[in-house]
């Protein structure tokens, strides 16, 4: 994936890790943060520092019109697979909080999605104890 522009990025799922990923992206000088997208009102969530779209549903979203290179999944983990289908199958590579889905079969669809699609598929594994 080769970018020449800013990356932009939009989060699905604002609770305490979509939080994080917004301001992670929000803090990176070569991305910005276009959109956020949650089932709870933005209110409820806390989400005043960004000032960004604000959707209800992935489907809001995705037929925005936004320009939009990768979308951020912090959902419950239930609801991975059919939005990383989703969002690769409206053309957008995926960032996806672990597990990627529930099973080897759900990962297996993602990817075959992303296959034909030609995206990208980031899981997020970090390393929050490891001593580096």
């Amino acid at each position: 994936m080769e970018f020449n522009t800013t990356i932009k990025l939009a989060v699905i799922g604002c609770g305490h890790i979509g939080k994080r990923h917004a301001a992670i992206i929000t803090s990176n000088k070569d991305c910005e943060l276009v959109a956020l997208c949650d089932l709870l009102q933005k209110d409820t969530l806390k989400l005043e520092r960004f000032n960004v779209p604000f959707f209800h549903s992935i489907d809001e979203l995705l037929q925005s019109g936004l320009a939009i290179d990768i979308i951020a999944i912090a959902t419950p983990n239930g609801l991975h697979e059919e939005q990383a289908i989703r969002a690769i199958s409206a053309g957008k590579h995926v960032l996806i909080e672990k597990p990627m889905a529930l099973t080897t079969k759900g990962c297996e669809r993602i990817m075959a999605a992303a296959a034909r699609q030609n995206r990208l598929v980031f899981c997020v594994m970090q390393n929050r104890f490891s001593p580096p």
